[in-house]
């Protein structure tokens, strides 16, 4: 009998053990599952070790933990020919700082709780299939620091809410097909000082509130209007292939403009 109780005591102690090493919460665990569920092509077979029979998620390729292994803080797996969509359930990696899939086949749209990732740092889906509007739900990640959404099919206006990105310091929005005018102000152009620090007596939105903007990338798209006072100190190489008023960079034809997807927008809204 003693030695029953003895193995009894045994088989719960190691249990206690596995459960110990395994401490990533499991709506994390979740989360990269549905991640990989929503990938329809894998030829290089990157998410080949997701296997919780084989190994921990914090092994797993393309993720990095925190120092105590309890949260996923960084998933980076770029340039890997992944097919298929953007998991919204992403949203439970709470203490992700960094969402890296840069130059994938990602196709879908943009999925709206993302925003709900606020110690994200870095978001890059450059060089995707992505298509549909930016979601105003990133404007809620106030830590962000970079955004990458360049060579993809995102379409619509930028979202003002962008201007809550305080901490941003690089954001490339090239080659897409989004409209409307750059998002600065309350119709108003402020007076520039140096890379991007910015005076105003009004209530601005929009990039005149990103301080910290050093590199920004608005080029080959279809934004209209003017270039703002404020993004003055950026070289033109930013601003060009659009339908914007500007002599020294170069834009759009009229005939390209006039069939863009935004040829029912005025020059002046």
């Amino acid at each position: 009998m003693g030695s029953f109780t003895s193995f009894q005591v045994l088989l719960l102690s190691l249990a206690l053990f596995l459960a110990s090493c395994n401490a990533l919460p499991q709506n994390e665990a979740a989360a990269l599952t549905f991640f990989k569920r929503a990938i329809m092509e894998d030829p290089l077979q990157i998410l080949s070790d997701w296997n919780y029979l084989e190994s921990e998620p914090c092994e797993w390729s393309g993720i990095s933990c925190s120092m105590a292994r309890d949260h996923v803080i960084r998933l980076n797996i770029s340039g890997q020919s992944l097919k298929g969509f953007i998991a919204p359930e992403l949203y439970q990696l709470s203490n992700l700082q960094e969402l890296i899939l840069h130059e994938n086949l990602l196709m879908g749209t943009i999925p709206k709780k993302i925003g709900k990732l606020k110690n994200l740092k870095v978001l890059d889906l450059g060089v995707n299939r992505l298509t549909g509007p930016i979601p105003p739900e990133i404007g809620n990640l106030t830590n962000l620091v970079k955004i990458n959404l360049q060579s993809n099919g995102l379409t619509g206006r930028l979202p003002s809410e962008l201007g809550n990105l305080k901490h941003l310091e690089e954001i490339r929005l090239d080659r897409n097909r989004l409209q409307g005018r750059l998002p600065v102000g309350n119709g108003s152009e402020f007076p520039s000082k140096v890379h991007g620090m910015y005076a105003s007596s009004g209530n601005p939105t929009g990039f005149c509130l990103s301080s910290q903007l050093k590199i920004a990338d608005f080029s080959y798209n279809f934004f209209n209007g003017s270039i703002p006072k404020c993004l003055g100190y950026l070289p033109r190489l930013s601003f060009q292939g659009n339908c914007l008023q500007d002599k020294d960079s170069k834009q759009r034809t009229t005939e390209q403009c006039g069939n863009c997807p935004c040829a029912h927008l005025k020059t002046h809204e």
